[in-house]
């Protein structure tokens, strides 16, 4: 007798102590389970790469980018005067807000930490006017006294980047506006009330362009209904910067708070709406909960329906969800026991796939028990041929199914991986429970039952052979059943037999097989993988309607890529490659020129550029006195390491906020720079040429004696996650078919059934896994972090049905003396319990394509679809397989 039979002996003898100990068990692991947590985010999904570690070591020690809150005004005409001031008026209340201000992450060029139309208009009003009244020479000078113009110029940069809520109101209404100049009295200036028309000549404004960028960076505010003939717009942009290292309570009750102020200032003309990562984030997470809370309860009513009909016992039923409950309970309490990240979103598919294994074990177990019962044996006796027969199937598919999933930790994506470690316990829990706590409670029950004088197997659930017309009729066109299996006319029992039947002719079995496979195989390698965090945004939010609305009406980005240096950067030559390096960057043509790239050479010139709002007098002495001591605007000869590190810490000193996000200074020495290069990879489809632009543009760095030059941040990520989704779905295929091949060969073997048997048992799913990512192109159904699971669920859950007819059809191939007869009876028994089991593992993973988050809706489509492919290919396909292994080896 196998393992399987003796450990069931011994369960039948003491069902008790079993009980007990399982009983326990669980109580022990739901104090684990009630302490799981429900937190994810997008590095769940990054992969474990140098270019992911860069991007990780750049947000840490640099500071990631100013997290955006960002407000979408909507309005007939956002740039109307009415509509601007509903921008300053929620500009005002933000900077009144003191949860808000507190962690507001103003820059140099912006000390605000707002952006808006508004602002940038009103500060181009403002330097256009001031600046037209310089030029008339005493216009702009205070009274009783006269001052230099370099003074009043730098007086007036201070006042245009320093301009608040209130004196922007008054420039774009008209009004007069007093400016403080330093060591005089103020300037009274009367400023003309804005009108859209204005637009057209501040582009043309050659004081304005010097000072704003205004010409690229407005049209990058409004959305892309923008006409320049009209200036007129139906949505704008304000981006609120606020500090990225907060805690993600802060953030989000930041966001909350703008959205309130926003509600504030909207009018019956103006909507505006608020979209920030942590109001992003509680949204899916709390619709997401909700959703899942619906849905579980739904596949587990169903499950109980489908087991009620097939086992017309409501212990069984009750015994059979009780198993399950417990084995969910085990695998999320060791999963906090292991540390394991639970809160991703691929995680809340583990109960469906506990259920519709938990269930296969089940139906399997309890139809052969059932069986054993019918042919006249004793309780315990009954539990131990089930066990050492299904018992035996069931513990070949967890071994394989386990290897299936556990194939996934060779992937370099941390979400992945914890994946395949906690679909494995819950495959190793459903077999120990089904096979331990399932036949000790029955064994107790059924007992009982019998000592009372009650029958064990009635009519109603005994196991029959129910006649099929149908089945008859498509038998009747390939040949006569007598032939095989004189006095039995069952064979097609219900169509599940047709397989068995047109096995004896596998020519045409093999070029049906065939030609669907051609089909499907086009479909699967036009397949490509695709990862973008935003596609488990839920459909139908507020804030997802929010979010495509500012990915499709506005010519958008925030993505960076970022080129990370580290060594002694103070080398001359590495100072010197920075501007060029700078400079070839943006001229990719998926750099942003309407943001602009940051870096130490970047940050110098803001703060010597006397037309800057950042100029700061004391930085341009230091740069002037070490760098460029004749003020050219070009680096001079013999810069030195010294004059480079007064430099770095002058801008440490005079622009530390900026200083910190371009140099890391560790210890006194500098030790890393990072150039930023805003770009737009359209949607990440040109995340490739990006990359490669961004790469050739770095090489002069790598000449350097540095340490290390790498090219990262999101984008160049998120690209590296698409290649690791590739790479991994092929070496996670083939690792799990190799491993399972080589179990199945060496046990078949050992068991004196030859070397091929194994190959023939799991060919099947070869053309189950093309017939399912063929599928997914057909349908539309992109590769993601979820879906991409697809090929060890398929290989793990479909291999258990291969098994169970391969298994029956060695029993049943030793009593019967022709092997199309044993295929008949093995289709006409294992055929039921496989379609219960297929049915109900269908129907589980079909109630997830109901999820409101796209990539688990899609993953439940798709796992359906697989399963019914490899039920299919089970029933249909593997008997010819079968046939002519048998024939072969026994011919």
């Amino acid at each position: 007798m196998n393992p399987i039979g003796r450990y069931e002996r011994l369960v039948s003898r003491q069902p008790k102590t079993f009980i007990v100990i399982l009983v326990a068990a669980t109580l022990f692991l739901s104090f684990y389970a009630s302490q799981m947590e429900m937190d994810s985010g997008e590095d769940d999904f990054r992969p474990d790469t140098e270019v992911a570690r860069a991007n990780q070591l750049v947000s840490e020690t640099y500071g990631d980018q100013r997290n955006q809150v960002t407000v979408i005004t909507v309005a007939s005409n956002v740039l109307s005067r009415q509509s601007l001031l509903r921008q300053l008026e929620l500009e005002q209340h933000i900077h009144s807000s003191e949860a808000i201000t507190m962690v507001i992450a103003p820059s140099p060029d912006n000390p605000a930490g707002v952006s808006s139309p508004a602002r940038l208009l009103a500060q181009a009003h403002f330097v256009a006017t001031t600046a037209k009244l310089m030029n008339q020479g005493g216009a702009m000078q205070p009274p009783g006294a006269a001052i230099d113009r370099d003074r009043l110029q730098a007086a007036l940069m201070n006042a245009t980047r320093s301009l608040s809520p209130e004196e922007m109101k008054t420039i774009l209404t008209g009004g007069n506006l007093s400016i403080q100049v330093p060591g005089s009295q103020p300037i009274q200036v009367d400023f003309e009330a804005y009108t859209t028309g204005m637009i057209t000549e501040l582009y043309r404004d050659p004081v304005v362009s010097r000072a704003l960028p205004l010409e690229s960076i407005l049209p990058f505010l409004l959305s892309n209904d923008y006409d320049d003939g009209t200036q007129t717009a139906g949505k704008s942009l304000m981006s609120i910067s606020i500090q990225s290292d907060i805690p993600q309570e802060v953030s989000l009750e930041v966001e909350k708070t703008v959205q309130l102020l926003a509600r504030d200032v909207e009018t019956n003309g103006t909507e505006l709406r608020v979209l920030g990562d942590a109001l992003v984030d509680e949204k899916v997470s709390d619709a997401s909960g909700r959703n899942i809370a619906l849905l579980m309860p739904l596949a587990f009513g169903f499950v109980i329906v489908v087991l009620a009909l097939m086992y017309r016992s409501l212990t069984d039923t009750l015994l059979n969800i009780l198993s399950l409950v417990m084995a969910i309970i085990w695998v999320y309490g060791m999963g906090v026991l292991l540390d394991l990240n639970l809160g991703n979103p691929m995680m809340t598919t583990v109960p469906v796939l506990i259920i519709g294994l938990g269930i296969d074990y089940g139906i399997h177990y309890t139809s052969r028990y059932r069986e054993e019962l019918g042919k006249g044996n004793e309780v315990g006796s009954a539990v131990v041929q089930a066990g050492a027969t299904v018992g035996f199937a069931i513990l070949l598919t967890t071994i394989t199914t386990v290897v299936g999933f556990m194939s996934n930790v060779t992937s370099n994506i941390s979400a992945i991986r914890d994946f395949g470690v906690l679909c494995s316990l819950g495959i190793i829990s459903a077999f120990v429970l089904m096979l331990t706590f399932f036949p000790a409670a029955k064994t107790l029950i059924d007992r009982r039952r019998r000592r009372k004088g009650k029958q064990l197997v009635t009519k109603k659930n005994q196991q029959k052979e129910k006649k099929s017309s149908i089945g008859k009729k498509l038998w009747s066109k390939i040949g006569d059943p007598e032939t095989f299996c004189p006095g039995d006319d069952d064979c097609p029992n219900n169509g599940l037999g047709l397989g068995a039947i047109a096995a004896r002719t596998p020519i045409r079995v093999l070029v049906v097989l065939l030609l669907l496979t051609s089909v499907s195989v086009y479909g699967a390698t036009q397949l490509e993988a695709r990862y973008d965090f935003r596609d488990f945004l839920p459909e139908g939010l507020a804030v997802t309607g929010t979010f495509n609305m500012l990915v499709e009406d506005f010519n958008f980005s925030e993505e960076t890529v970022f080129i990370l240096v580290e060594g002694d950067v103070t080398r001359p030559g590495v100072f010197r490659k920075i501007q060029p390096v700078q400079a070839a960057a943006m001229q990719s043509s998926y750099a942003v020129d309407a943001r602009s790239p940051a870096s130490p050479y970047q940050l110098a010139m803001s703060l010597t550029d006397e037309n800057r709002p950042s100029y700061n007098r004391s930085f341009a002495a230091v740069w002037n006195a070490n760098v460029d001591r004749n003020n050219d605007g070009e680096i001079d000869d013999g810069v030195t390491a010294h004059n480079v590190t007064a430099v770095y810490e002058a801008m440490m000193e005079y622009s530390s906020e900026d200083a910190a996000r371009v140099l890391n200074q560790e210890n006194g020495a500098f030790v890393g720079l990072l150039v930023r290069i805003p770009v737009d990879t359209q949607n990440e489809e040109k995340v490739a040429e990006t990359s490669a632009d961004m790469e050739e543009a770095a090489e002069p760095f790598k000449t350097e004696d540095v340490e290390r030059v790498v090219v990262t941040g999101g984008p160049i990520v998120s690209y590296g996650t698409f290649q690791s989704i590739n790479q991994g779905q092929v070496q996670t295929l083939l690792i799990t078919f190799l491993i399972a091949l080589a179990i199945l060969t060496g046990l078949y073997f050992s068991l004196g059934r030859g070397l091929a048997l194994g190959a023939v048992t799991i060919l099947p799913l070869v053309f189950v896994i093309s017939w399912t990512f063929g599928t997914m192109y057909f349908l539309k159904i992109p590769l993601n972090p979820v879906t991409v699971t697809i090929a060890a669920i398929t290989v793990g859950l479909g291999i258990d049905y291969s098994i169970h007819l391969t298994q029956r059809f060695l029993e049943d191939a030793q009593e019967m003396a022709k092997p199309e007869c044993a295929l008949c009876t093995s289709a006409s028994h294992t055929g039921s319990a496989l379609f219960g089991s297929a049915t109900t593992t269908i129907v589980g993973f079909a109630i997830l394509s109901f999820a409101i988050i796209p990539p688990l809706a899609q993953f439940g489509q798709v796992s359906a679809i697989s399963i019914f492919f490899a039920f299919l290919a089970a029933v249909f396909v593997l008997p010819t397989f079968l046939l002519l292994w048998y024939r072969k080896t026994y011919s």
